[in-house]
């Protein structure tokens, strides 16, 4: 027999039946469950049984409207889309489901302007904390929130502001110096605009470690998307049509070089070399499988929403330090002198 998800579905239990299943009254229920005023052991044990006998959960809307708590929780990200801020934010959420909070997820879409209208569309829904993922957002914009603010791929400063951050300068460092130790002098980064404080970081540490070896920064600017990194790989080759190496930005970046390349009849990596930013899933995928430097999306994701439930719960959240690592695949070859 088949059977309609409406009638499968089973309704959420009423403050009403968990009184008619203790045989009290509504009033009683909440006062029980709320321990704001004194009731006779009968009732409190009539009441505790109802609610385990029928699954009672109060909602957490019900409980915001007596107290005049939100239980929201504002999450503030770039781009839905995004295959890197997307599970980090899966994986944030997934540690509310225990707590009566509930996220509110509002996409800047790359821009300032849209970061801080979403800003203000968070204000007044009164979320209890503000969560960032890879906003332009700074200082002046938050100072006056009120709220704790944790942060991801930027720096925050607040007595109730806390930043997860990774030595994202560092890394593009060592991926830049990979690329130079296998004999690439002619080196192009594909940065951004877009973006915070880690993709100026990627770019510093191309710049430090280009410098050190006494070789030209060869950098063009794409949007952290596969389409603007089309683009830019195709302004790096008019520019500098010696390239042996791309350093993209992050992994969609590269893979939007990739198709140009190919449609130019370059092969990866017999004719240009190609490193990534970040591992998502599409990495190993691609032909050939991307080198890239991993960011440990699972482990950013759960201590963010470890940090919040501390926060949350009234203590100062531990944030981790986590490690970038370069993953060796196959777009890269050595240049023999």
């Amino acid at each position: 027999m088949l059977y309609s998800r409406a009638k499968m579905t089973k309704a959420r239990p009423t403050i009403a039946e968990v009184a008619r299943r203790a045989g009290v009254s509504p009033a009683t229920v909440s006062r029980v469950l709320n321990g704001t005023a004194r009731v006779s052991p009968e009732k409190v044990r009539a009441v505790l049984q109802a609610v385990e006998e029928l699954g009672y959960a109060p909602s957490p809307l019900a409980q915001g409207l007596a107290t005049g708590r939100s239980y929201a929780v504002g999450i503030l990200l770039s781009d839905f889309a995004s295959p890197f801020f997307g599970p980090i934010l899966e994986a944030l959420t997934l540690e509310l489901e225990a707590t009566p909070y509930r996220p509110i997820a509002v996409p800047g879409h790359w821009s300032l302007v849209r970061e801080l209208e979403a800003l203000e569309f968070l204000k007044a829904h009164r979320v209890e904390a503000l969560v960032l993922l890879g906003t332009a957002l700074d200082g002046e914009a938050l100072g006056e929130l009120g709220i704790p603010v944790l942060a991801f791929g930027q720096r925050v400063e607040g007595p109730k502001a806390w930043s997860l951050c990774l030595d994202n300068q560092q890394a593009a460092y060592e991926a830049t110096r990979y690329l130079i130790d296998r004999g690439h002098t002619r080196i192009v980064h594909i940065s951004s605009h877009r973006g915070g404080m880690d993709v100026r970081d990627r770019l510093l540490g191309y710049r430090k470690a280009m410098r050190e070896a006494g070789l030209e920064a060869r950098v063009v600017y794409g949007d952290l998307e596969e389409e603007g990194g089309y683009r830019a790989a195709a302004e790096a080759f008019r520019r500098y049509p010696d390239t042996t190496a791309i350093f993209a930005a992050n992994d969609q970046t590269a893979f939007g070089a990739r198709l140009y390349l190919y449609e130019q009849g370059l092969r990866v990596p017999e004719d240009v070399s190609l490193v990534g930013f970040d591992d998502i899933a599409l990495s190993a995928y691609q032909i050939p499988p991307l080198t890239t430097v991993r960011q440990p999306i699972q482990d950013i994701g759960i201590a963010l929403g470890r940090a919040l439930r501390a926060v949350l719960a009234g203590e100062v959240p531990t944030l981790p330090r986590l490690e970038l690592r370069l993953v060796e695949r196959a777009s890269v070859r050595e240049v023999r002198a």
